[in-house]
């Protein structure tokens, strides 16, 4: 692992948008009892084709993780790297082969056994680090582990791929690197916890992730609640259903990285504002909604609501313990121009959300685009754990 001991003396390089420039060759100081000056080789990684605030790196553990994974990799996210126990899954996947990496531990997987999960990680654990200097590079501020809870892979893995995330992120320099790492982990549906060890695995590694998120040693956890989503989209086909849902969770976690890093002649929610959030602590949650009568003036403030209770990321927060939290407004050029009493109504919906979140700090963006529809999309921080969903798991 020199590669990694080298770049401890490196610190991140560029701004927050999506550099394209490489990184040029760093010397070393000189030594006079050896009377040359050798270079040291740095890396930039995998290069994004994401302009948004924050430079994200991804590790998907499982099948579930893997999926979350290659949806962000459509999205122009680069800095991935997909780990399984099963070599067919990692076949299935649509990413470059050397973003992949199979944890060989015999018996093709591990099934749902925890254990084999942690014992996977801790085996490939200089492999891991190994392809994540080559793929991510120095040139990233944040590191998000994705996994499904239940399963052995991915339930097992997690803990292990937070703390090796975790430990590149201060080999490369970043300032207080447990927050540099978040988790984003999905919950199974009713009919997959109706298997006792699929349920126990979940509740397990959900209940030891959020008290690490609360005490500050990761940020965020993203739970997204597959049962919720079941309910929310009772009509897709099989074929439609895995792909529609990872598509519409990363679209939702890349809207607020995107829009933050955009200027607006309105109100700017900027980069220290997302990277507020994300970096709180705890849970975070968000949500979208499209407004149709946005001549109401209570329409935005109800679709603010409605953000945080149809998400399709887990519900039965509580929301008045968020630290932070973010509303953005996006309309059209032509509403933004002609419609009356619009800013009095982004107004009211601004101080809802500073009312459902008690005395968190609340930030706002006003944006218009080409599109004559009205979208309020709401994002909370710092939040504690919906213990009460957590619960529904070992009944």
């Amino acid at each position: 692992m020199s590669k990694v001991k080298t770049q401890r003396r490196c610190k991140p390089t560029g701004g927050r948008g999506r550099g394209a420039a490489s990184v040029a060759d760093e010397p070393v100081p000189a030594l006079e009892m050896e009377g040359f000056e050798p270079e040291v080789e740095t890396s930039a990684g995998q290069q994004d084709q994401v302009a948004g605030a924050v430079r994200y790196a991804w590790l998907g553990a499982g099948q579930c993780g893997g999926r979350l994974v290659k949806a962000f990799h459509d999205l122009g996210y680069r800095k991935l790297l997909a780990v399984n126990t099963t070599r067919r899954d990692l076949d299935l996947l649509d990413v470059p082969a050397g973003q992949k990496l199979l944890m060989d531990i015999g018996a093709e997987g591990a099934g749902k056994d925890m254990e084999r999960g942690r014992g996977a990680v801790d085996q490939y654990d200089q492999e891991i680090l190994h392809r994540m200097e080559e793929i991510v590079g120095h040139d990233v501020d944040h590191i998000m582990v994705c996994f499904g809870a239940g399963g052995g892979t991915g339930s097992g893995s997690a803990a292990g791929l937070v703390e090796l995330a975790r430990r590149y992120a201060r080999s490369i320099g970043l300032k207080d690197p447990a927050r540099r790492v978040g988790v984003m982990m999905t919950l199974p549906t009713a009919g997959e916890s109706s298997s006792p060890r699929v349920a126990q695995n979940a509740y397990t590694v959900a209940s030891e992730l959020s008290l690490l998120a609360w005490q500050n040693k990761l940020s965020p956890l993203v739970i997204v609640d597959n049962d919720k989503i079941r309910h929310v989209h009772p009509n897709l086909t099989v074929k439609q259903f895995w792909p529609t849902v990872n598509r519409t969770v990363a679209g939702l976690f890349d809207v607020f990285n995107r829009l933050s890093y955009r200027p607006s002649e309105y109100t700017t929610f900027d980069p220290t504002d997302y990277y507020s959030i994300i970096m709180a602590g705890g849970c975070a949650v968000m949500g979208l909604t499209q407004v149709r009568d946005y001549r109401d003036k209570f329409a935005i403030s109800r679709a603010i609501k409605q953000n945080l209770e149809q998400t399709l990321l887990a519900g039965q927060f509580d929301l008045s313990r968020a630290k932070v939290a973010g509303s953005i407004i996006v309309g059209g050029r032509r509403m933004m121009e002609t419609v009356p009493g619009l800013q009095d109504a982004i107004d009211f919906g601004f101080d809802i959300l500073a009312d459902i979140t008690g005395q968190a700090t609340v930030h706002r963006g006003i944006y218009e685009d080409n599109r004559e529809v009205l979208r309020v999309y709401t994002i909370l921080g710092g939040l504690p754990a919906p213990t009460a969903r957590l619960e529904q798991l070992r009944r």
